[in-house]
């Protein structure tokens, strides 16, 4: 007489990364656990964790106009856990042909998000250009004020627009342990919907520029998660140390695909 529990997460690269090498880790559990597991770990992430949608919009001149809304399914935000993890917008827009127009929050071959920036990508509202892209993440920073992945090191949030959950609230007495930190505390789409706060949602605007080009085009918004990012791991991969060679040597093996959460 007692509930069962799944503790289902979110990292599925590290569950196939594990299983991949059983033998070689000493894991006791088999090829049957991690399928069960990984399993319902996908089935979390693209079900029960976010939705996306995508109105049809308008063309003002020399411009498309398109949102982009995001609604935050889990009783937390997301993504939530080890800071590693980060969920952005890939936004496509294409011809007829199939000739890309548009693409903010394309990968390149080493699994970075192309034009993101050095230090850390700002939060947006409005993204008009394909260098410009939006990262849901918590970026932590050192005593000096500079980020850091390091967990020892960390001091403060240089960042934090995670997506809140349903009635999330800056009024709430325990939200300076939970706080939004930069621009998207002042993002008016931000966990509020008509001006209230609590809507467990963000809106992002996309304005393409679509002068000089005729016919029909395709748009595409895809919500994509990365748990274990590779530009979380340079820090760690900095260092020459036989296990962390180690680690390294089976992350790039593996390659940290994304996993798409939501997309339309």
């Amino acid at each position: 007489p007692f509930g069962q529990h799944w503790l289902v997460g979110g990292n599925s690269f590290m569950l196939e990364l594990m299983q991949n090498r059983i033998d070689e880790l000493g894991i006791t559990a088999n090829e049957a656990h991690f399928d069960m597991v990984s399993q319902r770990t996908i089935y979390q992430l693209q079900n029960e964790t976010a939705t996306l949608e995508l109105p049809t919009d308008d063309i003002d001149g020399d411009t498309a106009r398109y949102t982009v809304k995001l609604s935050n399914l889990a009783g937390h935000k997301f993504p939530s856990g080890y800071p590693a993890r980060r969920a952005w917008i890939e936004f496509v827009v294409s011809d007829d042909d199939g000739n890309e127009l548009f693409h903010s929050g394309a990968l390149d071959n080493q699994f970075y998000i192309i034009g993101e920036d050095g230090t850390f990508e700002p939060h947006y509202d409005r993204i008009t250009s394909d260098d410009q892209v939006q990262i849901y993440e918590m970026v932590m920073g050192d005593v000096n004020g500079n980020p850091t992945t390091v967990l020892e090191r960390a001091y403060s949030k240089l960042k934090d627009n995670r997506l809140t959950p349903l009635g999330f609230s800056t009024s709430h007495p325990v939200y300076d342990t939970t706080n939004v930190v930069g621009s998207a505390l002042t993002d008016p789409n931000f966990n509020r919907l008509n001006g209230v706060e609590g809507s467990g949602t963000d809106e992002v605007h996309f304005h393409i520029p679509v002068e000089g080009i005729n016919g029909n085009v395709t748009v595409t918004a895809r919500l994509l998660y990365q748990s274990v990012p590779p530009k979380w791991n340079e820090e760690l991969f900095s260092v020459d140390h036989p296990v962390i060679n180690q680690f390294e040597q089976m992350y790039w093996e593996e390659g940290p695909d994304p996993v798409q959460v939501a997309a339309a």
